[in-house]
């Protein structure tokens, strides 16, 4: 029970501290720059986050598939195909975030054709 009720005012705390930053007002023509910036240091960061994680997911995919085989031979081609769906659905992962940070830095969404 406490921990529902820590995880609640957490909750709470983050909204009422995020709040302030809905009520500011944009600036004159130097804020798109400051947002460029700190948008292009944001998506570093974001790479870097889904870069480590699928490492990781990856790496503990491929453990788990080194120990079943290690258990079960005989069961080499399930594991396989498994093994191989699960890195490339983990790999997707780091190509949609690449994905949607190319997107954010060149305004992909705000570029006319024709």
């Amino acid at each position: 029970m406490n921990r529902y009720v820590a995880m609640f005012l957490t909750l709470v705390g983050a909204l009422l501290v995020a709040t302030p930053v809905f009520a500011q007002e944009t600036g004159g023509g130097g804020a798109s720059v400051e947002i460029s910036k700190w948008a292009i240091i944001a998506a570093g960061f974001g790479m870097a986050i889904a870069s480590a994680v699928c490492g990781y997911a990856q790496s503990k995919a491929t453990s788990a598939a080194c120990e079943g085989l290690a258990r079960n031979p005989g069961a080499r081609p399930g594991i396989q195909f498994s093994l191989i769906l699960a890195l490339v659905l983990i790999e997707s992962m780091a190509l949609y975030t690449f994905a949607i940070i190319a997107a954010l830095i060149f305004n992909i969404s705000k570029v006319k054709i024709g």
